[in-house]
């Protein structure tokens, strides 16, 4: 499982990988510097608050469907799954092992979006710590159910972009009854936002907190830690139960 870990995590990290990641830092440390001129009224705190739930938050499933396709999805297509296959590891440690080089890789990038976005408000008033937090389990609940998802389709990512940009983009702003339903919503409830004083509503349903949200932190950290163990669970079943073999239509 180490070996896995190390292997994969090595390749998610190399530098031709995450440039584009890190481009996308600094342009949310640009964009919280100059935020007020998109709305006069807005405090250095709604600077921040607005990059985090705009761009960090919502680029963070993207990045998890993107690292989460090299787990076995790219293997497949590859037709390099036999290679992977007959290492002398269990498949549930090969799998886990992956996975958690892929959760690490992204949380890390995403951790530098919300430090860099922090740096670019100057001075605003929120608790960091709860935001990272709300980022590690954000990538381990978006990463175990990409996982799965991976492991049962053909051209997953496919799906897992719609999941992150078609249902996070709208259940959020939803009644709070359906809000349950998106990790997005979760995230949000753990960072435990001050509501911006100067909002705009079409700023809001871009964020995804246009609806009313009664979550609360503790009962979405731990329904997304649970979510998490339970659909890396599965996957490690199906992964166990099931023959992969290189696709031929890959090419």
């Amino acid at each position: 499982m180490k070996v896995a870990y190390i292997y994969l995590l090595k390749e998610s990290l190399r530098f031709k990988k995450v440039i584009p990641w890190l481009l996308l830092s600094f342009a949310a440390m640009i964009l919280a510097t100059v935020w007020k001129r998109f709305d006069s009224n807005a405090t250095q705190t709604d600077s921040y608050v607005n990059v985090v739930n705009i761009l960090v938050f919502r680029l963070l499933p993207l990045a998890s469907a993107i690292y989460t396709t090299m787990i076995v999805s790219q293997e497949v297509e590859q037709k390099t799954i036999v290679y992977l296959l007959t290492r002398p590891i269990q498949r549930w440690q090969l799998l886990i092992g992956r996975w958690g080089a892929t959760v690490t890789a992204v949380t890390a990038l995403s951790f530098i979006g919300i430090v860099a976005a922090f740096i670019g408000s100057r001075g605003a008033q929120v608790s960091i710590g709860m935001d990272l937090l709300a980022v590690l389990l954000g990538a381990l609940a978006y990463g175990s159910l990409f996982l799965f998802i991976t492991l049962i389709f053909n051209r997953a990512l496919i799906i897992c972009v719609l999941f992150a940009f078609g249902w996070e983009s709208s259940v959020p702003n939803l009644p709070t009854g359906l809000q349950s339903l998106s990790v997005l919503a979760h995230m949000q409830a753990i960072a435990k936002h001050p509501e911006a004083e100067g909002g705009k509503k079409f700023l809001e349903l871009i964020a995804g907190v246009l609806g009313d949200s009664k979550l609360t932190a503790s009962s979405s950290a731990f329904g997304l830690l649970i979510f998490s163990i339970a659909m890396v669970g599965l996957s490690c079943y199906w992964f166990t139960t099931h023959e992969y073999i290189p696709r031929e239509d890959a090419d």
